[in-house]
């Protein structure tokens, strides 16, 4: 049953490929020692149902996220190619990181946590955060951590999972501070749950 959970989550995946290991072991053991185990079907049977999900696991979630980016869209990390980069002091002043001015105006696919205001239905511009952590338990995410998701299709409903947007993304110059400003917007005219985690 364990094993199953490969098709839904990737963690499930180490599932399937346990319930492959001790299926195995099981089956060996049973067939050293005959008179002393039973349960040959049984444990045979595991070891095939566990190698099936683990496969099927592995291809479903390649083949989604293959095929998740929209066409026209590059792949982008939130995290390791936009919040790592933070912000780098030049010549006394902070500055945008040279590896994010380089997505500035570029049609980008990323993913993401959508912070909550309260709104769930009609949400026609949200606050993206890089990760669930900050967003959903009262801490202020930082201003590299956030991006600000403006819908140019239509309205979207508010997310507690993980989810996927693409658009236009562009650096937000001389925002200041205060609490969710964000420093990157993003004209998005694609929204969706994530169908992967990475």
């Amino acid at each position: 049953v364990g094993a199953s959970l490969a098709l839904l989550f990737p963690v499930g995946v180490v599932l399937g490929l346990l319930g492959l290991i001790f299926g195995l072991q099981a089956t060996v053991k049973i067939m050293q020692y005959p008179q002393e185990y039973s349960g040959k079907i049984l444990a045979t049977g595991g070891l095939a149902i566990s190698f099936v999900f683990m496969c099927g696991g592995i291809s479903l979630h390649a083949y989604h996220y293959a095929t998740e980016v929209p066409e026209g869209f590059e792949r982008v990390s939130f995290v390791s190619d936009i919040a790592k980069k933070g912000f780098v002091n030049k010549q006394g002043k902070l500055d945008f990181h040279d590896d994010v001015k380089l997505l500035n105006n570029k049609e980008v696919f990323l993913k993401g946590y959508m912070y909550p205001t309260g709104q769930t239905e009609g949400l026609t511009n949200f606050i993206l955060c890089k990760d669930n952590g900050q967003c959903c338990f009262g801490g202020q995410p930082k201003q590299t951590d956030m991006i600000l998701v403006q819908m140019k299709a239509d309205p979207v409903k508010f997310r507690e999972t993980m989810v996927s947007v693409a658009g236009t993304f562009k650096l937000i110059p001389n925002s200041g501070g205060g609490e969710l400003n964000p420093v990157y917007t993003l004209d998005a005219i694609h929204f969706s749950p994530a169908r992967t985690s990475f």
